[in-house]
């Protein structure tokens, strides 16, 4: 073999050995870039999975937030709620109480009947005539031994009915009023008894002018409501 045939069989053996590995250069190379995608992944799934998990807590903090805002919204309402019953419940037992005063409720309780009348008397007697101011002055007997309710023939008296007489006869309020005169008072029927039968008080003196007047204690009277007051036409709130 020459010198050129051998010189010309390693070249050619060099050659095929770069080529060789060349291949294996190439095969390695993009199998290196394969296995670090598929290494990579997971670490960005990792994250991105952490992102959203950050995302999470934080929108579950402001959901927390958003309940704790609510729960206080809600016991601020509560507490508001709880105080207007009570002031509507206040202002209704003032309303109540109001109302028992002026008498415009009926209102029912022990107290004492007092009959007023002119005695009996002989023909052609004139008998003693019942005044306004002797019915008037029987009330107020009654309003200071403690009475709470009073009703004159069946019509309630409250503290600012006025009595007068005229030529038909006594009146209260607009009221007409015709012997005999029954005046129920609810109270203590032991206190208002006690004051009407005082010694030389007012009840005496009407006996002493011939006029009748009976007592009696009752566990229970029943007193309509008086009617409702008239408006006013003078009498206006004072300013401040």
């Amino acid at each position: 073999m020459s010198v050129g045939s051998r010189a010309f069989r390693w070249q050619w053996t060099l050659a095929v050995f770069a080529v060789a590995v060349g291949f294996l250069l190439i095969t390695q190379f993009r199998a290196g870039r394969a296995i670090r995608q598929q290494t990579a992944l997971p670490t960005v799934r990792v994250r991105d999975l952490a992102v959203l998990v950050q995302q999470q807590g934080a929108a579950l903090q402001a959901l927390q937030n958003e309940v704790a805002q609510l729960r206080t919204t809600l016991s601020e309402y509560q507490t508001a709620a709880a105080e207007g019953r009570s002031a509507a419940e206040t202002l209704a037992r003032d309303v109540d109480v109001y109302r028992l005063v002026l008498g415009l409720v009926p209102v029912q309780g022990p107290g004492v009947v007092v009959r007023l009348r002119e005695p009996a008397t002989p023909t052609g007697i004139v008998p003693p005539g019942i005044q306004a101011q002797d019915l008037s002055g029987l009330i107020n007997e009654l309003w200071s031994g403690g009475a709470e309710a009073i009703a004159v023939n069946g019509h309630r008296i409250v503290a600012t009915t006025g009595f007068g007489q005229d030529d038909r006869g006594v009146f209260a309020g607009p009221l007409r009023l015709s012997a005999p005169y029954e005046i129920s008072a609810v109270g203590d029927s032991r206190a208002m008894a006690a004051t009407l039968n005082l010694r030389g008080g007012f009840v005496e003196g009407l006996r002493s002018v011939g006029l009748t007047v009976d007592i009696r204690a009752s566990p229970r009277l029943t007193l309509p409501a008086a009617p409702p007051p008239g408006r006013f036409r003078y009498a206006v709130p004072a300013q401040p």
